[in-house]
């Protein structure tokens, strides 16, 4: 992961990203924004389903490399797609917005 990705996710703290942990991972959320990822409803993320994610979060700076460095280190299995439990495992949903 690039630095500048890096403190793009450190600064926005929308998602977990690579080999970071995920801080306070709520498998609801998680099976939420991956059926919204999964556009064709095959059960896994193809790189431009992948890719949705960052403009879901807030990521608008990224760029293609790091897009594809991020697929590669979320796919654990290195199948060419992230399965469900392997997006489970890296997103953390975006903090609570404070009520105003």
């Amino acid at each position: 992961m690039t630095k500048k990705l890096l403190a793009l996710v450190f600064a926005s703290g929308l998602f977990v990203m690579g080999g970071l942990p995920a801080v306070a991972q709520d498998s609801n959320k998680a099976d939420e924004a991956f059926a919204a990822l999964d556009a064709n409803t095959d059960g896994k993320l193809s790189q431009t389903e992948f890719e949705a994610l960052f403009a879901m979060q807030g990521v608008r700076n990224a760029s293609a490399q790091d897009k594809q460095n991020e697929f590669k280190a979320w796919d654990a299995d290195g199948d060419g797609s992230i399965s469900k439990a392997e997006f489970s495992a890296k997103y953390a949903p975006p903090p609570a917005q404070p009520k105003q």
